[in-house]
């Protein structure tokens, strides 16, 4: 049986001499492996197509087992990622997140067509490093089912006061009276203001909009520090790319 889908080349593997197993974003069918059968022989019609980062529409044999790829057309390589250790390593933590949060079997055009706009934002260098991971990080958290509410203070039901608390186990936020009132020991972030809107352009705005703010100095820190402790604390992975690029980034500042 062959399927026609587009997806992005998120992992790779050798088996043999010759072939790749690929590990495929894709628009219809989520996380799918696939046979790339003689991929590395130079002249193989699917190596410009199937190489990691590839954009590509795919024709895939669905066999008993597995899948094979029985041809591909490039769409994007986002070729000039490569030729940047700091922004290839960045790009594939977002490769490798993907791989943890997205599912298999189930339509995930949201989960790739995310994924490609920050790939783009990043070629592009249209936005910060550091804010593109937050924004990422955030944005693809909450569209996986982890989306925490920000919109008001779960106590209370306030907007925004002038001390607001992120909780992110409980992936809520308190303003400082309610939090108070608490009766247990809560791990809790402040949020400041610039912070706080930040995060919720993140989460709620619409796809065009999302990536329409800026954040520098130690707001922007802050997002950092809350974004990735906030994906770690809820997927309980460490993720090796991630630490490389953050070596990377200590070494090419």
């Amino acid at each position: 049986m062959l399927i026609k889908t587009q997806g992005i080349v998120i992992k790779q593997r050798s088996i043999g001499e010759n072939d790749r197993i690929l590990t495929i974003l894709t628009k219809d069918y989520g996380i799918l492996e696939a046979s790339a059968r003689g991929v590395k022989r130079i002249k193989n019609q699917l190596a410009g197509a199937s190489q990691i980062l590839c954009y590509s529409e795919f024709c895939l044999y669905r066999g008993k087992n597995y899948y094979s790829i029985n041809s591909a057309q490039l769409i994007e390589s986002f070729y000039h990622l490569r030729l940047d250790v700091v922004k290839l390593a960045l790009a594939c933590y977002f490769c490798d997140l993907a791989y943890l949060l997205v599912p298999s079997g189930e339509q995930a055009w949201d989960e790739l067509r995310f994924l490609l706009n920050c790939l783009f934002f990043l070629q592009s260098e249209k936005k910060s490093q550091r804010l593109l991971k937050s924004i990422y990080e955030l944005r693809m958290m909450s569209i996986c089912g982890f989306m925490p509410d920000l919109t008001c203070c779960a106590g209370c039901a306030t907007y925004e006061s002038e001390q607001m608390y992120f909780l992110p186990v409980q992936s809520r936020i308190l303003c400082k009276e309610c939090l108070e009132k608490q009766s247990r020991e809560l791990v809790k972030w402040l949020l400041p203001p610039a912070v706080l809107q930040a995060m919720r352009q993140i989460i709620y705005a619409e796809d065009k909009q999302m990536f329409g703010f800026q954040l520098v100095g130690h707001s922007l820190e802050q997002l950092n520090f809350i974004t990735e402790e906030y994906t770690f604390l809820h997927t309980n992975t460490t993720i090796k790319s991630l630490q490389l690029y953050k070596q990377m980034i200590q070494t090419n500042p």
